[in-house]
């Protein structure tokens, strides 16, 4: 066991992705405000306007997927690092509110 420890201890590959988990930490926590930002954005888009900003929509999805990135490297579920050394997540579409509403009123 302690062998194993020395080794972990001494291995490279063990301290840059230690570095790598403090950057994304990091990253999180930015991310962590950018989407605080976006939700009082929507929030007062949707009370000047009445409806939700698909834009501001889109860009939250994008966000929530790179968040999800980021725990699953930070878990070690992947070793693929987030982005910016991958492409930006793509998310699916998200239906438009007003489509939801009409589903809703039709059932």
């Amino acid at each position: 066991m302690a062998k194993i420890w020395k080794d972990n201890i001494k291995s490279e590959s063990f301290w840059l992705r230690s570095l790598f988990m403090v950057l994304f930490l990091v990253i999180y926590r930015l991310v962590d405000v950018l989407v605080l930002l976006v939700a009082i954005s929507q929030w007062l888009y949707m009370l000047l306007t009445g409806d939700a900003s698909s834009s501001l929509s889109r860009f939250a999805g994008g966000l929530g997927a790179y968040v999800a990135q980021i725990i699953n490297y930070l878990s070690y579920n992947t070793e693929e690092k987030p982005f910016p050394f991958t492409d930006w997540p793509q998310t699916r579409a998200i239906e438009s509110r007003s489509s939801i509403e009409s589903s809703e009123s039709e059932s």
